[in-house]
């Protein structure tokens, strides 16, 4: 509203201080005369002429009155558009969302609303996912809160626009717009305001990847890739690749592969497979595990030993990986 305001608050004066100056060096009036003259022809209040007019004088009346009614023409446009065009409905519904916002914790943050933003939207709230979008453009932000998401517009390499965000309160932040310069300016920003935010970041050219490894970036996606090697997969293990997709993305098939970490004070820390019982007191099968400093472990045997730290991948039904889950934190101190 303040800027809508500015232009009608320095049209007028404009207008009335050209009117005074006007009649000055038309009419020779006193300085009073002329603004009262100026005020009352550019109201067009319709009170007769401070002083008889010259010819000039009408003339130059004659262009203030037409100044002064477009003038306030253009004033109460700028006004009924904002009040009737949903401009002030935008800004409320703004606020509204940003007062939500400001109330999320351990929601994600994503930055680009393109077809892979969208995927992963779709995916974070199939998880239950609370979720912000961000996007420069307007139709990409309206297409997103279309879809049932939080979304504004804005630039996301700008600091105050993640802070909007809730960057602080993030539990992820996924950044996937179609620029790589973008990508990187985002990843950047967000390492400087908050360091240890996991960041998983789109790489449109492959040799931007190492760049945003090094920008901060905890994971790069570069689709040409993935999906390469996933067509390749396709075409060689078609069914080995139908069970992934049912197990990774079927909400009604009852198996689901999930990660645990062992934390320190578990019963499971420094114990062997063949020790730890899981597969008895659970149900769910561990098919590998991720350790610090040695990366993915695929091949696990009876005497695989679980250490502090230890990232482990369970495959299982819904009952059995939840038995998992309450078994690993409620040994945890």
């Amino acid at each position: 509203m303040t800027k809508r305001l500015v232009p009608i608050v320095v049209v007028f004066p404009s207008i009335i201080l050209i009117g005074t100056i006007g009649y000055h060096l038309i009419e020779f009036w006193p300085w009073s005369d002329s603004f009262y003259m100026s005020v009352i022809t550019v109201t067009t209040v319709g009170f007769s002429e401070v002083h008889p007019l010259s010819s000039n004088g009408r003339l130059f009346t004659g262009a203030l009155i037409i100044l002064g009614v477009g003038a306030i023409t253009f004033s109460i446009g700028l006004i009924t558009n904002y009040f009737l065009a949903g401009e002030l409905q935008g800004i409320i519904r703004g606020k509204r969302m940003q007062r939500i916002i400001d109330s999320l914790s351990g929601h994600y943050v994503v930055c680009g609303y393109g077809e892979m933003g969208h995927q992963v939207c779709r995916e974070l709230g199939r998880k239950g996912c609370e979720l912000v979008v961000v996007d420069v453009s307007e139709e990409a932000v309206s297409r997103a809160r279309e879809e049932g998401y939080l979304a504004f517009q804005g630039d996301a390499g700008l600091d105050h626009v993640l802070q909007q965000c809730g960057l602080e309160r993030a539990k992820g932040l996924v950044v996937a717009t179609d620029e790589d310069a973008t990508n990187l300016l985002v990843v950047l920003t967000a390492r400087v305001l908050r360091s240890e935010i996991p960041v998983v970041a789109r790489a449109n050219l492959e040799e931007v990847t190492d760049k945003l490894l090094r920008a901060g970036a905890d994971r790069v996606m570069f689709p040409q890739s993935i999906v390469g090697r996933r067509m390749a997969q396709m075409l060689l293990n078609p069914e080995i690749c139908d069970f992934l997709d049912v197990v990774s993305h079927d909400e009604s098939l009852e198996l689901l592969l999930e990660n645990f970490r062992v934390c320190q004070g578990s019963l499971l820390e420094s114990k062997s497979l063949e020790e730890s019982n899981i597969t008895e007191l659970t149900g769910a099968s561990l098919v590998g595990l991720k350790r610090p400093g040695r990366g993915v472990i695929s091949s696990l045997k009876a005497d695989t030993v679980l250490e502090q730290g230890d990232i482990v991948f369970a495959l299982g039904t819904r009952d059995q990986v939840e038995k998992l889950g309450r078994l690993i934190d409620s040994e945890c101190e």
